[in-house]
């Protein structure tokens, strides 16, 4: 278990900055740990090329456009998602655990789980795992990343 806190700017789900209220550029300094959720979220929606300094983050989730539901299509999904989530460096091996569930014929519900550290700059309970969650369509290549449950949010 690593300690993943670090201090960036500040994105929407979908890559947007975020101003704060004094109007300039929120960063993540009031919860660390949301610096490595929004790393995550990039390189999950991101294919190789994407980036022209980083020319190999992503995760190429579009490899599976078309692919149907089924335990092989899953298993390749999950090991491409950790892998390219190590070997961009942005996690430790043996702190990721991707599951991916089915939810229709070519939709899946992808859960990542990321065992850090809980530090007085993060809002991670001690033993608490960092969870980011998103829907995959591959008919039509979209990622949709969910929200923190509202009774998880409540209960912090």
């Amino acid at each position: 278990m690593a300690n993943y806190d670090s201090n960036d700017l500040d994105w929407t789900w979908d890559g947007d900055f975020i101003v704060g209220e004094d109007g300039d550029l929120q960063d993540t300094a009031d919860d660390f740990i949301r610096s490595l959720e929004t790393e995550i979220r990039t390189v999950v929606r991101s294919e190789f090329s994407d980036w022209e300094k980083h020319p190999v983050l992503g995760t190429n989730l579009s490899d599976f456009r078309g692919e149907p539901n089924t335990r092989a299509v899953a298993g390749a999904m999950e090991a491409q998602i950790v892998s390219r989530l190590i070997a961009s460096g942005i996690v430790n091996r043996g702190d990721i655990e991707v599951r991916i569930v089915p939810t229709g014929p070519h939709e899946v519900l992808v859960m990542i789980r990321i065992a850090a550290a809980s530090t007085p700059g993060n809002r991670l309970q001690v033993g608490e795992q960092l969870v980011i969650s998103f829907s995959y369509d591959s008919l039509e290549d979209s990622v949709f990343f969910l929200p923190v449950n509202q009774l998880e949010r409540d209960a912090r």
